[in-house]
């Protein structure tokens, strides 16, 4: 082979060469243009799971509460969401992918604000139902023995150091020997200690001792007081098949007792 020939073959490999390593780096061009990294569809994808988990957090969160004034921004949210899960990000390049994620973070950011806001109604109305869950109310009527014409009945609760609104009623007087029907007793849980108060026409406070109202249940509470010692109670009325059965006994017990003063005759 003569020098020449050498040269010329020499020529054409590198030819070849470079026409191959612009060929790949079209190629490598190409690739890139027609779809993004996996590191980019990995950051594409969480950024987009973290979106659905806001979203299903806040959702979650609002069928807890009562409040519905959030429902409008939380189906405006829910919109927007719909649009990003119909985002194909295999057919993006890692440009577009960029340009995409910061909408898909500020939609996130929006979904754990409007969180945050239900997430202090549902504390505030949880702390709410709590209380309520701690009062018991037990209806009652009010029978009054006292000997006095009654302008105010009212139950304070010793142990927590409370009292209720007067269950007569302003400017309305329970005459003695009248009952007041349909009273309502708000008993907390953990009192133990109660005593009634009432007012008679002239404006002088009683205070009446008071049984164990958890006792008691739904039943007539009758109000007596003395006023030769000053003091007075509030009991419960006998249950009427109680004393019914009592009566039974008593009357049971008699006849028996009838029958063997007649035989000892």
């Amino acid at each position: 082979m003569s020098l020449k020939e050498f040269a010329r073959m020499e020529r054409q490999m590198r030819k070849r060469k470079f026409f191959l390593l612009i060929m790949i780096t079209v190629m490598a061009a190409v690739l890139v243009a027609c779809g993004p990294s996996d590191e980019k569809l990995m950051e594409a994808e969480t950024a987009r799971n973290l979106l659905l988990e806001a979203r299903e957090t806040a959702e979650s969160t609002y069928l807890d509460i009562s409040e519905i004034t959030q429902r409008a921004k939380l189906d405006e949210l829910s919109e927007r969401v719909t649009e990003v899960e119909a985002i194909d990000f295999t057919k993006m390049n890692d440009k577009k992918i960029d340009e995409v994620l910061p909408s898909i973070q500020e939609l996130t950011d929006e979904y754990q604000s409007v969180q945050g806001g239900l997430s202090e109604t549902l504390k505030a109305e949880t702390e709410v139902k709590e209380e309520k869950a701690r009062h018991t109310e037990v209806n009652v009527c009010f029978i009054n023995k006292t000997g006095m014409n009654l302008s105010r009945i009212v139950l304070r609760d010793v142990t927590r150091g409370t009292e209720s609104d007067n269950y007569i009623g302003d400017g309305v007087i329970l005459g003695d020997g009248y009952t007041l029907m349909g009273p309502a007793l708000d008993l907390y849980e953990g009192s133990t200690e109660w005593e009634f108060v009432v007012t008679g026409e002239d404006g002088t406070d009683h205070i009446l001792e008071s049984p164990d109202l958890r006792n008691g249940g739904s039943r007539s509470i009758v109000l007596k007081y003395d006023s030769a010692t000053g003091t007075g109670t509030a009991e419960f009325a006998p249950d009427p098949k109680e004393a019914e059965t009592e009566n039974a006994s008593e009357n049971a017990a008699e006849g028996a007792s009838d029958a063997s003063s007649e035989n000892a005759g």
